[in-house]
């Protein structure tokens, strides 16, 4: 993997680890209560919202935006305006890929009469495992088909963006701002 492919991925995956952190406050802080509807509570519980969907993709999108912002300045001016519209859609479509692909996963519990913010008595480790790399999974599948995609790729992003995930909920835990890991 070149330099290239690093400083990409970094500028893909920083923006979501801020807005995740974001989003976890948000939802400590009760932030757009109004948005506080679950997207379908029989297929997915009471913890998969509309806020989460919109929070999580409407502020990727000026966030990634702004972070890849710099690869643009020796660009003309037209061009750097397209690139700013190209990465307000770009990471708006990492955000919407990272809260979707947390679905299937929640469905699945459901399926299995796992209660919304429980843990699986049976499986935990499988269930913490998904819960960990379902979206960081959705993420890479995006990555590596606007970047050119290798199995080698796939699996560095996705091994990457798991990683933080594991990560940042650990200290999002300890932190008292997450209620579970």
């Amino acid at each position: 993997m070149d330099q290239e492919f690093f400083t990409t991925m970094l500028g893909t995956l920083l923006p979501l680890v801020i807005t995740n952190i974001a989003h976890m406050i948000a939802v400590k802080r009760n932030i757009w209560p109004s948005l506080v509807i679950p997207i379908h509570e029989k297929a997915f519980g009471v913890n998969k919202t509309w806020r989460g969907v919109f929070f999580i993709s409407i502020v990727n999108a000026p966030l990634f935006a702004s972070m890849n912002f710099p690869y643009s300045l020796n660009m003309e001016v037209g061009f750097v305006f397209i690139f700013a519209a190209f990465g307000l859609g770009t990471g708006w479509v990492y955000g919407l890929a990272y809260a979707l692909f947390e679905l299937p996963n929640s469905w699945l519990k459901r399926r299995l009469g796992i209660a919304p913010g429980s843990k699986s008595v049976k499986g935990s480790f499988f269930f913490t495992l998904l819960d960990k790399t379902d979206s960081a999974f959705g993420v890479t599948l995006v990555f590596c088909l606007l970047n050119g995609f290798t199995w080698e790729s796939f699996m560095l992003f996705f091994a990457t963006a798991s990683a933080l995930h594991f990560l940042f909920s650990w200290i999002l835990y300890l932190r008292n701002i997450k209620k579970s890991f």
